[in-house]
Formats: C-alpha cells, sequence, structure tokens
C-alpha cells in the first residue's frame, strides 16, 4: 500500500538556482533511501522564482 503524496517547500538563495533547479528536476520519478532506510520516490521537483525570492518545491511519495 503506497502512503499519499507529501509536498516540500524551501526558500533558496537566487545564487543557488541555476545549479539547484538542474539537479533536483534530475531527481523526478526517482527513488531516493532515506537515513531511515525507507524509500521515497520523487513525483515532481521545481523552482519557482517570483518577486526576486527563490522555493524550491518538490512532491513525494513514500513507497512500502
Amino acid at each position: 500500500m503506497l502512503a499519499g503524496a507529501w509536498g516540500v517547500m524551501k526558500e533558496v538563495g537566487p545564487e543557488q538556482v541555476e545549479g539547484l533547479k538542474e539537479y533536483i528536476e534530475a531527481l523526478e520519478g526517482t527513488q531516493v533511501t532515506l537515513d531511515d532506510g525507507k524509500v521515497a520516490e520523487i513525483l515532481k521537483a521545481d523552482i519557482k522564482e517570483r518577486k526576486g525570492k527563490a522555493t524550491l518545491i518538490f512532491r513525494y511519495q513514500l513507497q512500502s
């Protein structure tokens, strides 16, 4: 049984946007193992820029 999808938002510095955006978009559709051994599938990842601020946004789902 799959758990519901979760989302995370984190403000990042504007100077970090280019490198981070490329990296985080490459994670989409992959699975990562967390420190506690659980596996999370990255469903969507992006950085939104608005009014000089940048926010990292990603959705993930824990696998059972």
